[in-house]
């Protein structure tokens, strides 16, 4: 005798299916076949999305780390630029203390 499964109505939770245990051994192990088919298949398509969800990570972080070495180029440039205007300010505040009339 074959498994058989005996499904309650459509408003009750998926939980509540019932299956019957098989009699002979044959059907038990091909039932437990089937089942750990399922389950590699399950496992395999599981381990396709992972790796894919790793790409798309590898892909995200490089160009976070691009976003980041352009931030800290322009930082660079900035500090430069700063550096160069106080230069400039203390120049300019030299020339004017040598300008001002002297009391």
């Amino acid at each position: 005798m074959s498994a058989s499964t005996i499904t309650l109505p459509e408003t009750e939770p998926k939980a509540a299916e019932v299956f019957a245990f098989p009699q002979r051994p044959q059907d038990r192990l091909r039932i437990a076949l089937h089942k750990l088919d399922e389950a590699l298949r399950a496992q395999a398509r599981a381990t396709a999305d992972f790796r894919n969800a790793m790409g798309q990570l590898k892909s995200k972080v490089g160009g976070m780390q691009d976003g980041m070495m352009a931030y800290r180029d322009a930082l660079d440039r900035t500090a430069t630029d700063i550096d160069r205007a106080v230069k400039k300010a203390k120049e300019l505040q030299e020339t004017a203390r040598r300008m001002a009339p002297h009391s």
